[in-house]
């Protein structure tokens, strides 16, 4: 039986061979970069058993514990592998959210992650593309956003643990070169305790410095 994020993505591809889910992670967070990740769902993927089942209980990544997250990473790795999906996963440095601010950091983020699977795929720019959340102003792609899309939508869902697991691992690694912040478990989130180690010992070059502005202040 067909999960509901599955039948909905099936449904969109009836007239259109290929589907692409973006979603972004770690756009409210005080530290590190902004991860994204475009998944494409192939016009083979629904016909493939594999597919099917190693996504049967796919759902927005936050809702997923680490491990299934990590797990769900890994059948998207063996379904790249098999050939009924492609992605890319980006990122956008704390030196571009600054620059870019958010919101052009993320979208640059996006770009590339497109940019990468168009070279791959050059049926891309034929293809039906979903973003979770609200539409992107100015952006270069054509796209329809849902909000509430990684768990509405297979493409979306793969995008969001993909992106997610990628930044998680990413912070883990950074955190060991700042423990004092406690990233391995935070992420870079504003937690009590991060807030708290930025008031005592100040930030990093990890940090956001337009997203401090209020916790150094106090």
């Amino acid at each position: 039986m067909k999960s509901s994020l599955q039948i909905h993505d099936e449904k969109l591809m009836t007239g259109s061979s290929l589907l692409i889910g973006l979603d972004e992670v770690g756009r409210g967070a005080l530290a590190g970069p902004v991860f994204t990740a475009a998944c494409l769902m192939k016009d083979n993927f629904f016909k493939n058993d594999d597919s099917l089942s190693l996504t049967a209980g796919f759902r927005d990544s936050k809702k997923m514990s680490a491990g299934k997250r990590e797990d769900a990473y890994q059948s998207l790795i063996y379904l790249k592998k098999i050939g009924t999906i492609d992605f890319e996963i980006s990122s956008a440095s704390v030196a571009e959210i600054e620059s870019l601010n958010i919101t052009g950091a993320t979208r640059l983020s996006i770009e590339r992650s497109l940019k990468a699977l168009r070279a791959r795929q050059p049926a891309l720019v034929q293809t039906l593309i979903l973003m979770d959340g609200k539409p992107l102003k100015d952006f270069s792609y054509p796209h329809q956003a849902i909000v509430g899309g990684d768990d509405l939508s297979l493409a979306i869902a793969s995008a969001s643990i993909l992106a997610k697991v990628a930044r998680d691992r990413y912070m883990n690694t950074l955190g060991e070169q700042f423990p004092r912040y406690d990233w391995q478990k935070n992420k870079g989130y504003g937690t009590k305790f991060h807030r708290e180690q930025i008031q005592l010992a100040g930030a990093c070059s990890e940090h956001r410095a337009l997203f401090l502005r209020k916790i150094i202040n106090n």
